[in-house]
């Protein structure tokens, strides 16, 4: 397997052992009303930063790029039409939890916990379903349709990416 499609993927692992416990977190809010918002921020926090920042931006700097470049069509169709959407979906979601949480640290309503949990959820499930589908598809058609230069070029400019998170 080349170097930059087992980084993303274990990156999401990493991202689907978060969604589990934001689940949680949501799971304990509903049951028992009790919530810690530090652990919510941290929540979004890590979100912005490993999730997005630096997993999905991997993606659409490096990977996402040199499909639409070299692909064609079909892989722009692929990520502009599907990925970079869901990528977006994640942003709004998680800017809206951020916001439903400073909403609720205000006024403390079943309104405001509502929105808490839409959002998280929301935003779990989407990533669940989008990572699922970029394991089993979008890398694939990658890694079967670019040039092993290109994929060669990849491993190589992954690991220089991953240099700024050391």
């Amino acid at each position: 397997m080349s170097k930059i499609i087992e980084i993303l993927m274990h990156e999401h692992k990493e991202i689907l052992k978060f969604v589990e416990k934001l689940r949680g977190m949501c799971l304990d809010f509903m049951k028992y009303d009790k919530i810690d918002t530090a652990e919510f921020y941290n929540a979004v926090n890590f979100i912005k930063t490993y999730a997005d920042e630096r997993h999905h931006q991997k993606e659409e700097e490096l990977l996402f790029k040199a499909m639409v470049e070299h692909i064609g069509v079909r892989a722009e169709n692929i990520i502009k039409y599907g990925m970079l959407i869901e990528h977006d979906a994640a942003r709004y979601n998680v800017s809206s939890l951020e916001k439903a949480v400073q909403a609720y640290e205000k006024n403390p309503t079943d309104e405001n916990k509502l929105d808490i949990l839409c959002y998280a959820l929301s935003y779990c499930d989407l990533l669940r379903r989008h990572a699922y589908k970029e394991d089993n598809v979008v890398y694939h058609f990658g890694v079967k349709n670019l040039p092993k230069e290109v994929m060669d070029r990849l491993d190589i400019e992954v690991i220089e990416y991953e240099k700024k998170y050391l």
